[in-house]
């Protein structure tokens, strides 16, 4: 049908069942059923989802009181460990993340020294390779940090290598995840510098280019700002080497424009080398005394030492090449072990907090110390912090260093950050440094794989005292010292013990084989599932249960914990212990997180969803042997992984993936990772075990009365998910294959080439006209401008109110082709057969009210009449007004649907619809068809069909053109387009009965209708909302774990989505390859069709759905036209183009009327919403 289908007003007298729309139900009573059928069904369907969701928030399986569950008052954690665990102090307070940031000096703080110039002194920060956390530090100092000192390389100068550290280890993919932001100049990697034999001086020195043009290479190829080389551990004799290679990497460093930096301590003889001092541009001076060759406890940077060994030192390089490295770390120091280890500020903290211990200022070197007794020994512990920094700093006041650093970033007192933060050089020291947080930091105790947070992070206080003459800090006492998170590791289980873990499942394909092992071995193992997982294979759980194994919770949709908000955590624990609980008829108390590090949470953002999961009773589980399975590793990797791995003196956790991708590798690696152990003397023991609990314990039976509803409502749900994935499924290889049948059949057609001989019999024109005064002035002129020596032009004025007849009387003038007559309205169908009983040529021509034909269209048409075997031809409609985004879609619709379906359907016969706005017709078919009817919506649809099925063929003419113009408006669109629908499908229900006749057109076009034109309109919304989900599921994974795969079910969605777009692109463009003529531009489009137009079409078939169900058809009022500027013409302006109204009626009204008006045209085609 044609967006030009004009609407009479009035109704046409008839009788009779025969003559009543199709669907149409003039009593209501079907309106009234579907009504009330459909209101009880949504009703119900929001109860449930309301009571069942609510429930899941709200009704948590596991009892609560006071903040412990019924597993925890039943098994207390204090049963299960061999340490005792501290009672945490009423002091404790959970501080989270949104709380830091109210406070003037949590997190990253605002505020600096007087000796700091702030926008000139540029803050360089070392990150260390460890710890593993690195990454997340580098993120929290971000904004602060000018220059990183990433420790990445490391030279051997004996052997003439640089090699890189580790960079494909996780933690330092997440740190050039980070620094991939950074501007070129920001970045300077660590060397650490190799001591050399002194035998081996002659041999280096012969490597020496070969050194130099790796470290150039290396650098220019990652656009390094320069390279940093750590000589701290390089013996003195080995300077000599070192200042070659400096020299002869600065001179290579030039024509690359990047720097040469040193880093050495302040007391390193190397700093006297003036040659090499010169020639490098940048010095770092580690500010600290190596703690690891004192021969006892003492201060690391007394401020004495410092005072008379930096400044000097300073003058001596020159103050714009240092950068002062202030040291942000503390050592520990035990009784009877000369060798300290090395702790950050806020695991010093934690360790006084846990043993009670004071922490004090010296007030001699003016650095931070403390002791604690650990039951065994004594130790001691002396830290750089905040304070010592900010003394450090006022001692060098009087000079512009080039850079000061933070050494290492991973260790500094928060408060360090304040003060090279600041914009404000006035504040004193009481203001920035006196509130600390480490709630980013977390600390272990305890052995096992079972964790629980036995403190929250908590604020500390300091008060500062200073000299007043000096500035200098002289005094630093706690009121509370600032506490991390600090996690219990519990359970650590038996000697050469091993619990099997499986996490992400379970998969129908891989769980299987595992439980088969499994069984096979006798071999009990425990499997952290995912809801969605369970929900699509829950007879696994069946089975796993049967088996004697154990489950636990890995969540339901597998988020990351430390980003998802409390209650989502509440409705994910819930939902999946609930699911377990309806099909293995047991609860749970066992949690594994999901990309949880199974060794325990590194940061405080991983730690904080422990919180929430204890709250609800859950054992939190991690593991001692993770290999990893969920990369692409092979199956022998994975074997000795494990073997390597598993400690003989306590019991192993170890954690395997049983899905979220291919883990062939896993289920390959399981026997003979289970024969090595149990050959090494390892026994495979439940995961209850470590607790000394059995599986009774920690999984009771439910005996809750609202189990059978759980399940029922899972099953449902259940249901329904497979039904959606089946659908996505359906939709797009049903939708790729017509794609090819249609594309193949229009390739077969053949293109109607010019006959010898003229074939011009008598044609009639005829148009019918309702209301149409403004546009029929421009029609006749086209007709009468037509290029085809005997024709007549019949216009059929239906009932029309306006000056349609006279104004078409005044647009034929003197011309005796023309003739106009009038009738009372009786709508289309009735016009249409008025002049069919009035004309007398064999060859009928019909064309709406407001379309322009082309001077050749009529002869083209008719010359197929010469075969007596067609019955009909249909003309190539075009869009006029595509100067909006809306009718430019409707142009490439027509394109690509419309006109390409009418070149396949003509090779089968199948053609629907000859167009209202340009189709010839052979008066004999018409007549023996019955004329036309007023059943459907689409007379020109329904009149087709009959002639197909009475024996005609139907040809389609792609060179006769007509311009018609499309709906401006979304509302306009949708109207036409409910119409449109509605009749095709009228039409399929009348002609059901030519299935049977076969006849291509009953055999494959109307069963096409049915399933493209409907049932795939209105499925086809679920592959679009499946395609989202995957989409949006995979850049989640990418953005927030990179290196991460996609699990296969977003992959496979993607790609057969992907497919799906490919084949709907192609099509697209062997559409306009069919049509020379059309602007290639609109292709551009193509993804706004797909993306916007089509949901509107989905919309469409919809509402028709819903009008065929209800019997509540629809008339349609006229359409008005502002009259051209002049006759012939186009109309210019859109105010000036038709509106449409669409008016519903309902069954009472359509009751008192005598009949229903019919629409003026049609241009319709059956896949207008189908791919």
């Amino acid at each position: 049908m044609s967006g030009t289908g004009k609407v009479q007003e009035g109704d046409a007298h008839l009788t009779g069942d025969a003559a009543l729309p199709i669907f149409f139900d003039p009593t209501a009573r079907r309106r009234i059923w579907v009504r009330i059928a459909g209101t009880v069904l949504l009703v119900a369907f929001l109860v449930w989802s309301i009571g069942f969701g609510a429930s899941l928030y709200m009704l948590s399986k596991l009892s609560q009181a006071d903040g412990k569950t019924a597993f925890t008052r039943a098994y207390p954690l204090a049963d299960m460990l061999d340490v005792p665990m501290p009672t945490p102090t009423g002091q404790d307070r959970v501080i989270r993340a949104t709380d830091l940031a109210k406070a003037p000096t949590d997190g990253l703080p605002q505020g600096t020294v007087p000796f700091v110039t702030s926008g000139e002194t540029t803050v360089y920060a070392y990150l260390p390779y460890w710890p593993d956390w690195n990454y997340a530090a580098l993120t929290k100092a971000w904004p602060t940090v000018g220059v990183v000192l990433p420790e990445w390389y490391r030279l051997d100068l004996q052997a003439a290598i640089l090699a890189p550290l580790g960079p494909e280890a996780a933690h330092q993919r997440a740190v050039a995840s980070v620094l991939r932001f950074r501007q070129a100049g920001q970045v300077l990697p660590v060397v650490n510098v190799s001591d050399i034999r002194p035998d081996a001086s002659a041999q280096a020195a012969g490597d020496l280019s070969q050194v130099v043009a790796q470290i150039v290479r290396t650098a220019g190829r990652n656009h390094y700002g320069g390279m940093c080389f750590n000589i701290s551990g390089l013996s003195s004799s080995a300077f000599g080497q070192i200042g070659q290679l400096l020299l002869a990497v600065h001179e290579a460093f030039r024509a690359l424009k990047t720097q040469t930096c040193l880093v050495a301590p302040a007391d390193s003889a190397i700093w006297n080398d003036r040659n090499l001092t010169e020639a490098i541009d940048r010095a770092v001076v580690l500010g600290f005394r190596d703690a690891s060759v004192m021969a006892a406890p003492n201060p690391i940077a007394p401020q004495g030492w410092f005072a008379r060994e930096i400044p000097p030192l300073i003058d001596r390089i020159g103050t714009a090449k240092v950068v002062l490295a202030l040291g942000a770390a503390g050592y520990d120091w035990t009784e009877d072990d000369a060798v300290p280890r090395q702790v950050d500020y806020a695991e010093a903290m934690r360790i006084a907090e846990l043993h009670d211990s004071e922490v004090r200022f010296d007030p001699v070197s003016l650095n931070t110390t403390f002791s604690y007794f650990d039951g065994r020994h004594r130790h001691t512990v002396w830290i750089l912090d905040a304070a010592t920094a900010y003394n450090q700093l006022l001692a060098v006041s009087r000079v512009r260093l080039g850079g000061v650093a933070v050494w290492p970033l991973t260790g500094a007192d928060p408060s360090v950050w304040t003060m090279l933060a600041s914009p404000n050089r006035t504040n004193p020291p009481q203001e920035l440094l006196h509130r600390i947080s480490t709630a980013d930091y977390v600390g272990y105790e305890g052995a096992g794989a079972f964790q629980r947070v036995l403190h929250a992070p908590r604020t500390g206080d300091r008060t500062i005292e200073t000299d007043p003459a000096s500035g200098i800090i002289t005094g630093v006492t706690y009121s509370r010292l600032p506490q991390p998170f600090t996690i219990l590791r519990y359970g650590a289980g038996e000697g050469r013990t091993i619990a099997l873990t499986f996490d992400d499942g379970p998969d129908p394909l891989y769980t299987q084989e595992i439980l088969k092992i499994l069984k096979a071995y006798d071999v009990p193992a425990t499997f952290f599932v995912v809801g969605s997982n369970a929900l699509g294979a829950p007879w696994l759980l069946s089975e796993m249960t049967a088996d004697g194994h154990e489950i636990g919770v890995h969540t339901f949709l597998h988020p990351f914990l430390e980003r998802t908000p409390s209650w989502r955590v509440r409705f994910e624990l819930s939902a999946t212990e609930r699911l377990i609980a309806s099909i293995t008829g047991r609860q749970t108390a066992l949690f594994r997180a999901p990309y949880g590090r199974t060794e325990g949470p590194l940061t405080g953002d991983e730690a904080w969803p422990m919180r929430e999961v204890e709250k609800y009773g859950y054992l939190v589980v991690g593991a001692d042997i993770a290999p990893p399975d969920w990369t692409k590793v092979s199956a022998a990797e994975i074997a000795a992984l494990v073997e390597r791995s598993a400690h003989p003196a306590i019991g192993n956790v170890l954690a395997l993936h049983d899905a979220g991708g291919d883990r062939r590798a896993t289920v390959a690696a399981l026997p003979g990772i289970i024969e090595a152990l149990r050959k090494r003397g390892y026994r495979f023991v439940p995961l209850s075990s470590f607790l000394g609990k059995t599986r009774d314990d920690l999984m009771p039976l439910d005996h809750s009365p609202g189990a059978t509803f759980d399940a029922a409502s899972f099953e449902f749900i259940r249901i329904a998910s497979v039904g959606l994935h089946w659908t996505f499924w359906a939709v797009l290889l049903i939708g790729m294959g017509r794609a090819v049948y249609v594309v193949t059949l229009a390739q077969l057609r053949r293109r109607h080439e010019p006959r010898q001989t003229p074939f011009t019999p008598p044609v009639t024109v005829v148009i019918p006209a309702y209301c149409e005064e403004a546009v029929i002035a421009q029609t006749i002129t086209a007709v009468l401008a037509s290029d085809y020596p005997d024709l007549k032009l019949l216009v059929v004025d239906d009932g029309s109110t306006d000056e349609t007849a006279s104004v078409a009387r005044a647009a034929g003038g003197p011309d005796r082709r023309v003739e106009v007559v009038s009738q009372p309205n009786g709508g289309k169908f009735s016009a249409l057969n008025r002049a069919y009983a009035m004309i007398d040529a064999d060859i009928v021509v019909g064309i709406d009210a407001d379309t322009v034909i082309r001077p050749d269209a009529i002869g083209l048409l008719v010359r197929h009449f010469e075969d007596p075997a067609v019955g009909a031809v249909a003309g190539n409609v075009k869009i006029r007004n595509s100067d909006s985004l809306l009718t430019r879609l409707q142009s490439l619709e027509y394109i690509t649907a419309q006109n390409i379906d009418r070149r396949a359907a003509e090779v089968l016969n199948g053609i629907l619809v000859v167009p209202g706005a340009i189709g010839a017709w052979r008066r004999e078919a018409v007549e023996k068809a019955g004329l036309y009817s007023p059943q459907t919506l689409a007379e020109d649809a329904d009149l087709t069909v009959s002639i197909v099925r009475a024996g005609y063929r139907i040809v389609y003419e792609e060179c006769a053109f007509a311009m018609t113009e499309a709906p401006e408006s979304v509302r306009q669109f949708l109207r036409q387009r409910l119409r449109w629908m509605l009749g095709m499908l009228q039409t399929a229900w009348k002609h059901r009965g030519a299935i049977g006749e076969r006849r291509w057109i009953g055999l494959i076009s109307i069963p096409e209708l049915f399933l493209f034109g409907m049932i795939m309109a209105v499925l086809a919304p679920i592959a679009d909302f499946m395609m989202a989900s995957a989409l949006l599921n995979g850049l989640v994974d990418m953005l927030v774990m990179p290196g991460q795969e996609f699990g296969d079910v977003p992959a496979s969605v993607l790609a057969g989505y992907g497919a799906f777009m490919i084949v709907d692109i192609l099509m697209g463009a062997i559409a306009f390859r069919f049509e020379p003529g059309e602007d290639k531009k609109l292709l551009l489009l193509l993804p706004f069709q797909r993306f916007v137009y089509r949901q509107l079409l989905y919309v469409t078939a919809m509402r028709t759905l819903y009008v065929v169900l209800t019997g509540r058809l629809m008339r349609w009022q006229k359409v008005t036209h502002a009259a051209p500027s002049q006759p012939g013409t186009a109309i210019a302006s859109r105010s000036e183009r038709r509106r449409f109204q669409l008016v519903r009626t309902d069954a009472v009204a359509d009751r008192k009327e005598d009949g229903i008006n019919r629409p003026m045209s049609g241009n319709r085609s059956r896949s207008a919403a189908l791919r």
